[in-house]
């Protein structure tokens, strides 16, 4: 009888690793409103662009007209055209960070959730709007106090980038489906459950 008390508890604590709790610092809640970046640049595909200073990785993100953000980091950038079109079988496509953004001014901020097990943060990041519709990424950091992943309060963060380039855009024929989306169904990520 022990050993099904111990199985069941082992069960209770597993299943509750499944369990997300809304970060302190996460506050653009998903609306699916039109947020009109269209209009500002071009969002039918994805963005590649150096992090920083370290030449070996790339971001790559996409933005959705309803205010929906995702982002990957990688160092090897080929094949990215199936992750972004279709969610693709690779980690980097299987893995990637989902959030939302806001426009301000010629601003557009980003709040990404960083989830693993029970852990969770808010990853910022902003991206200015240039005059030929270009992004160039100008910040990327954690507040260390309010995540509850222990290794993102060494996250390599930066309000300022110190080596700005211009992000790289890519075309696509079609975007993933926002469904793909996990945190779509949390009421502390989308207003309208």
């Amino acid at each position: 009888m022990r050993k099904f008390y111990f199985a069941i508890f082992i069960l209770i604590i597993g299943l509750s690793g499944c369990v997300t709790v809304k970060p302190k610092d996460f506050t653009y809640l998903y609306t699916a409103g039109y947020t009109g970046l269209d209009t500002l640049i071009n969002i039918d595909g994805y963005y590649v662009a150096q992090r920083e200073c370290d030449s070996t990785f790339s971001s790559v993100f996409m933005f959705y007209p309803d205010g929906l953000f995702t982002i990957a980091t990688t160092s090897d950038v080929s094949n990215l055209k199936d992750c972004f079109e279709n969610g693709g079988k690779s980690n980097l496509c299987q893995y990637p960070s989902w959030g939302t953004y806001r426009i301000e001014g010629n601003t557009i901020k980003t709040q990404t959730i960083r989830q693993e097990g029970m852990g969770i943060s808010t990853i910022f990041r902003d991206y200015e709007i240039g005059d030929a519709q270009t992004l160039i990424n100008i910040s990327d950091y954690v507040v260390p106090q309010n995540t509850n992943l222990g290794y993102m309060k060494d996250y390599p963060s930066f309000l300022e980038n110190q080596c700005p380039e211009v992000a790289t855009f890519y075309p696509l024929g079609k975007k993933r489906s926002e469904k793909d989306c996990p945190l779509l169904n949390k009421k502390w990520f989308n207003q309208n459950k």
